[in-house]
């Protein structure tokens, strides 16, 4: 009995000290860079709020909307975006979750963003619709790692031009992202509001970095 035990101890024992502290290193190692990422996620999150839609728009409302679309394959995200009380700027935060429906746990990604309506009526020329300037910027986090954006905004409204529900807005931001580095982002909408149907309700066709052609629904409140 004496010499299991002391072969227990002598053969067994000694290489499961490494092992588990290697185990533990690892462990700790990815502990801390998630934990780093997620700090920055919120600081950036957080300087958004103070600062400052899923992906931004040039025109910022309260809704929550849902797109189905392609990327590889079928793929939805849907989110939500709200106004804040702002003097002179109007601003708008919002949070939208892309999800690939073949493989979630593959490619999915979680996008916070900002958007600011610096210029709603800026006259190009006088044949044209009046162009509105903004500032926007997006925060993300998925499977590919974490990434940041910022980047100029535009966009038109159509009803004080050619009396259409329609606007039409733009979003390119330049960043960078774990894995290449430099990053580009962007969002574009074409959006019809069914003011004769329901107030509150509206199509969206886009296209994304994340969801290269979409449509989808927004609900306004």
């Amino acid at each position: 009995m004496l010499g299991i035990a002391a072969l227990t101890t002598t053969d067994i024992g000694r290489p499961c000290g490494p092992r588990l502290q290697l185990f533990l290193q690892r462990f700790l190692r990815r502990f801390l860079r998630r934990s780093a990422h997620i700090g920055v996620l919120l600081a950036l999150l957080g300087g958004l709020f103070v600062a400052a839609n899923a992906s931004p728009s040039i025109f910022p409302e309260d809704a929550a909307f849902l797109n189905v679309g392609y990327n590889n394959g079928v793929a939805v995200d849907g989110g939500l975006e709200l106004v804040l009380p702002v003097e002179f700027v109007d601003v708008s935060v919002g949070a939208e979750l892309y999800a690939p429906l073949r493989d979630f746990s593959d490619d999915w990604t979680v996008r916070l963003s900002g958007s600011g309506l610096v210029f709603p009526a800026f006259n190009v020329a006088a044949s044209l619709p009046p162009l509105g300037l903004g500032l926007g910027t997006d925060v993300n986090y998925g499977a590919d790692g974490f990434s940041a954006h910022i980047g100029p905004m535009f966009g038109t409204d159509l009803l004080f031009s050619f009396d259409l529900p329609i606007t039409v807005s733009a979003y390119i931001g330049l960043g960078f992202s774990e894995d290449p580095g430099l990053s580009l982002a962007w969002a574009g909408q074409i959006r019809y509001y069914f003011d004769d149907l329901a107030d509150n309700l509206a199509v969206e066709l886009s296209s994304t970095d994340l969801l290269p052609i979409s449509l989808g629904v927004r609900y306004l409140f």
